[in-house]
């Protein structure tokens, strides 16, 4: 029972881990170049959009903490309305908790699996193989809710992590247009493809011990 109680609280603190980790892969300036005008909503935009992007991943990143900029770096005007501005730092907050979370979550998992690693071999082997099987399930459920309604999965995600409606905009304000709904849903469906290859990266270590075990 205590071994079992083990395992499962080491594979949900390495879930919760690895989604922070892939997620802050897609806060990056790379990422977000790459994604420029691959949307439709991309098309309207007027503005320096790669200034303009890299200065909200900047914001989100600690590397400036200003989101009153202009259009292109020579504006002095600000290019979002207040209400954009409030989103932004809310969105800036929660980040900054769910890294923590993420970040106390894998030392967590990592410093289980050591000790496992040192004490009992075969249950770190089992660990390691069957740590597929939760991300397999939440990848099912929340990757099967996104093909079936995804705007509903937006909003229940804002909606439990956001206590205002700031996050209610028009489809002409700038972080619309930058990030439309094709955006997230492109980006959380690479989330839970990077998720299941680190899944069958842990899998094949795990077979890969219980192999060597066998052999000696």
């Amino acid at each position: 029972m205590m071994r079992n109680l083990i395992r499962i609280s080491i594979q949900l603190l390495m879930l919760v881990f690895l989604l922070m980790t892939f997620a802050q892969l897609l806060t990056s300036r790379v990422y977000m170049s790459l994604s420029e005008g691959r949307y439709a909503l991309h098309q309207e935009i007027t503005y320096d959009h790669r200034y303009v992007a890299h200065q909200l991943i900047d914001y989100l990143n600690y590397r400036n903490d200003d989101l009153t900029f202009g259009a292109n770096a020579l504006d002095e005007s600000t290019l979002m309305r207040e209400i954009e501005i409030r989103h932004m730092v809310d969105v800036k907050n929660l980040y900054t908790v769910l890294r923590v979370v993420a970040g106390l979550s894998g030392l967590v998992a990592i410093g289980g699996l050591v000790y496992l690693s040192k004490i009992n071999k075969k249950e770190f082997s089992k660990t390691l193989e069957t740590m597929f099987i939760i991300p397999l399930f939440f990848t099912l459920f929340i990757g099967g809710w996104m093909l079936i309604d995804f705007n509903r999965v937006f909003t229940r995600f804002h909606e439990l992590f956001f206590s205002n409606d700031d996050w209610i905009l028009r489809s002409d304000d700038v972080l619309i247009q930058l990030l439309p709904s094709n955006f997230w849903f492109t980006s959380a469906l690479i989330i839970l493809v990077f998720l299941l290859l680190s899944q069958a990266i842990f899998y094949a270590w795990g077979r890969q011990l219980k192999k060597n075990e066998k052999i000696f």
